[in-house]
């Protein structure tokens, strides 16, 4: 938001304003009468609360005006909580500062006299200035400030994610001294690795890859053609995170100024040198890894309170919180200062809006566009259909409707003809069959039923979308126990990869209890009872499935899937009264 409202991404016209003005609590002083003004935002010295200093913020979003005026539906602007918040986060990390919108947490980071259980000093203890409880505005820190969120927003998109986002993750850290020492080393180390895994530029190489795994992959590869190996080697690395502890040693290094070891250790506590930093960036990584994969505490060394930078742990120099505080703050701005910036740029920022969110459509609204619809996108629009039908057919939910697919089953008739494989027309057809089925001869499309005749085929061999074709029309299905059995185990390791017709809890519960059945007719009762079990382990929301297993005898008896998955069907009710389609 804070780049947002800059209006980089606008194209020219008028625009909506809204002031938002919020208070900081923090331990920065600033002098009464001085304004700080940035390209984001103002601050203004205010009375201070119980300790606290306080500055009002006072920020203008701007957003694109609708050319029809403000009226429902138009954006106007947010409520204004990210951006204060964003604003806040800046101004802690760059002043080296305690600054939030809220006056618990800041008093509790500022004011506490006791350590958190688990923890043996205050915040103040472990990061100099940042927690102390008075800091004194200098001269030049208002310019500098206001330069550097310039350079800041100015960033093109993807590096001012980059690095709002460590910077975020360095002020969280930060917070964390006071309750979790843990967590705020491995944030303040995370700080540094989501810039050096984004922004490194690195491409791995198989001399990258874990060479306990590497030695084993080359031994198998020993007889293969160069074209094999390289090509089982690319796909491996492909799609493995190699070399993450090289690469966040890496990008630190690169992104250390002179300036570190002179003019910011000025007032240090034994800063670390030049020459130690390799050794105390992976010692760094180690730690983070051991608290993140198997909750490692930092070492004891390490928890002592004192602003020595760097400290021995088993004969290797480690970071301290303060050490590695320091060194996170000027990677990150080292990162900034180094970005490019542009004036004006395309993007899309309507989707980076606070509190808009992506979500699926129902199916309703988009089942029967005629928008990319081929033999790819069927099985998605078989499964959305398939929806519909389980909630309107099978179980007769109030208000439930199916959709007219005529418009999308028009282009069945004229893209089937031309599908050699019976795998690319079994999910159109499906489709196709279903609809004319339980919608009604007055939504018969022209080729219907002449189409699906002359392919009734497809539908013999053992498909997931002729079983429910099956299931749903109540035929009987004329496969082996042995077809049966591979479809229930290929569907269900499948069931997630693109291409693949989706059926839903329902009917995958449906699709068990039938082979259970089947299994149960064939004697191979045990196969039987663990089938039950998996389709309750695989739709446990479904109350009288679970009764039904429960009740359970040591003899078992017919296996029928509608009189346990469906409600009861009164005599009166007619079927098909309630599921004509909508438009």
């Amino acid at each position: 938001m804070l780049q947002i409202i800059t209006e980089k991404f606008f194209p020219p016209g008028e625009r909506y304003e809204t002031l938002h003005r919020a208070i900081f609590y923090t331990n920065y002083r600033v002098m009464r009468g001085e304004k700080i003004i940035t390209p984001v935002g103002s601050l203004l010295p205010s009375t201070g609360l119980h300790s606290l200093a306080t500055l009002t913020c006072e920020m203008l979003e701007k957003q694109e005006k609708h050319p029809d005026g403000p009226k429902p539906g138009v954006f106007i602007a947010t409520s204004g909580d990210d951006l204060l918040n964003d604003f806040a986060a800046v101004i802690s990390f760059f002043l080296n500062v305690t600054c939030t919108p809220d006056p618990d947490l800041t008093r509790r980071l500022l004011l506490a006299e006791r350590p958190s259980i688990g923890i043996e000093a205050v915040p103040s203890r472990f990061i100099r200035r940042m927690f102390d409880k008075e800091v004194h505005a200098k001269d030049d820190e208002s310019a500098a400030l206001a330069a550097f969120i310039t350079q800041l927003v100015g960033l093109e998109r993807e590096t001012f994610v980059g690095a709002m986002r460590a910077i975020r993750q360095f002020v969280i850290g930060s917070h964390r001294l006071a309750d979790d020492l843990n967590l705020a080393y491995t944030l303040f180390v995370t700080s540094i690795e989501s810039l050096a895994q984004g922004f490194d530029g690195h491409v791995a190489e198989w001399s990258d890859y874990d060479s306990r795994k590497r030695n084993k992959v080359d031994k198998a590869l020993k007889d293969a053609s160069d074209a094999v190996a390289t090509g089982v080697r690319d796909a491996i690395l492909s799609n493995e995170h190699v070399a993450l502890a090289r690469r966040f040693r890496d990008f630190a290094m690169a992104h250390i100024a002179p300036s570190f070891f002179r003019e910011e250790a000025a007032g240090a506590q034994g800063p670390i040198s030049l020459l130690d930093l390799p050794i105390a960036l992976q010692q760094a990584y180690t730690i983070r890894s051991g608290y993140v994969h198997l909750l490692r505490d930092v070492p004891r060394q390490l928890t002592i309170s004192g602003f020595s930078e760097a400290t021995d742990v088993e004969d290797k120099e480690t970071l301290s919180f303060s050490g590695l505080s320091r060194l996170a703050r000027h990677i990150i701005m080292e990162f900034i200062a180094r970005g490019r910036t542009v004036e004006r740029e395309t993007f899309n920022y309507r989707r980076e809006l606070p509190g808009i969110v992506t979500v699926k459509l129902s199916p309703e609204y988009w089942i029967a566009s005629t928008g990319g619809f081929d033999h790819k996108s069927a099985p998605v629009r078989l499964a959305a259909f398939l929806e519909q039908i389980t909630a309107a057919v099978l179980l007769r939910q109030k208000g439930t409707k199916l959709t007219d697919l005529r418009p999308i089953l028009t282009m069945v008739e004229e893209l089937v003809p031309g599908l050699r494989k019976p795998s690319q027309r079994v999910p159109m057809l499906t489709l196709y069959y279903l609809f004319h089925q339980l919608a009604g001869p007055e939504f018969s499309c022209k080729q219907w039923p002449a189409l699906f005749e002359k392919h009734k085929a497809d539908f013999d061999a053992p498909t997931i979308e002729s079983f429910v074709a099956h299931l749903v029309m109540g035929y009987p299905v004329d496969w082996t126990l042995g077809q049966f059995e591979e479809l229930h185990k290929s569907y269900f390791k499948t069931r997630h990869t693109a291409g693949v017709t989706k059926i839903g809890l329902l009917l995958e519960a449906a699709l068990s209890l039938h082979l259970a059945e089947v299994n149960r007719a064939a004697g191979n009762e045990a196969r039987a009872r663990a089938l039950i079990a998996f389709a309750v382990d695989s739709h446990p929301g479904h109350a009288a499935l679970r009764v039904y297993e429960a009740s359970l005898t040591a003899e078992l008896a017919e296996i029928n899937w509608a009189s346990i998955l469906l409600p009861p069907q009164p005599s009166n009710e007619n079927p098909a009264a309630d599921r004509a389609p909508s438009a």
